[in-house]
């Protein structure tokens, strides 16, 4: 009995302590505390159309607490040991940013410089994040107070490419993609080549006329390529 009753109070310790932590609510209620929303942002330059040279990716921050009747800043860091993105393919970050009044929600808004990120090198690069400390918020869930952007300028080759590769547009290049996106008007997806062939080829072929106009790019194509639809 005098075991159990041991036992109990070393419960109701527990207890305490994890109020005292995070309250009684199960919520931490000493200060504002502000956290990610999400662990992870993907952003694929290499997909969109050349002539986007730069790209913001929003960060979204989230307040643990109520809305204010006033502005307030909190606090962010570029972890310097996992960001792997060069300084000059970014746009440095400010220490703080505003959390407006009446509102709990923020963005950290991260410019990607596209123009200094080379096509043609398949790289992936991540900048990590870091929430601070400071006078006017604490740290919230301790699982999100890391977030990363992770990007790449490079066009990965479709994966409806190969099917007609020795019939019309030949080994895949970036620059074929890209040009063939530009006359699409965005990248074309699996679906869209399976339900709409017809016009995909009809794509590749301005995409092939336009290179064969330009023969300073090198492109090269399957010789004696037999258009349809002509």
């Amino acid at each position: 009995m005098r075991k159990l009753y041991i036992l109990l109070i070393v419960f109701a310790a527990c207890l305490l302590a994890g109020c005292d932590e995070n309250g009684e609510s199960g919520y931490y209620e000493d200060i504002d505390r502000v956290y990610f929303v999400k662990d992870s942002l993907i952003c694929r330059l290499g997909e969109m159309l050349m002539d986007v040279e730069t790209y913001t990716v929003q960060v979204p921050v989230k307040v643990l607490g109520e809305p204010f009747g006033e502005s307030r800043k909190f606090k962010v860091n570029v972890n310097k040991d996992l960001t792997t993105a060069p300084e000059d393919v970014y746009t440095l970050l400010p220490g703080e940013f505003v959390m407006d009044k009446d509102s709990v929600n923020a963005y950290i808004p991260i410019e990607l410089l596209r123009s200094k990120i080379d096509p043609m090198v398949d790289t992936v690069y991540r900048i990590v994040l870091d929430l601070e400390v400071n006078d006017e918020f604490g740290l919230g869930v301790k699982e999100k107070l890391q977030s990363k952007v992770v990007f790449s300028n490079y066009l990965q080759e479709p994966d409806w490419w190969y099917a007609l590769e020795f019939v019309y547009w030949g080994a895949y290049r970036p620059e074929k993609y890209q040009k063939m996106m530009e006359y699409w008007g965005g990248p074309i997806s699996y679906e869209e080549y399976v339900s709409r062939m017809i016009q995909v080829i009809l794509c590749g072929k301005k995409m092939y006329d336009y290179f064969k106009l330009h023969p300073e790019f090198g492109m090269e194509f399957p010789e004696a390529t037999p258009w349809p639809y002509e």
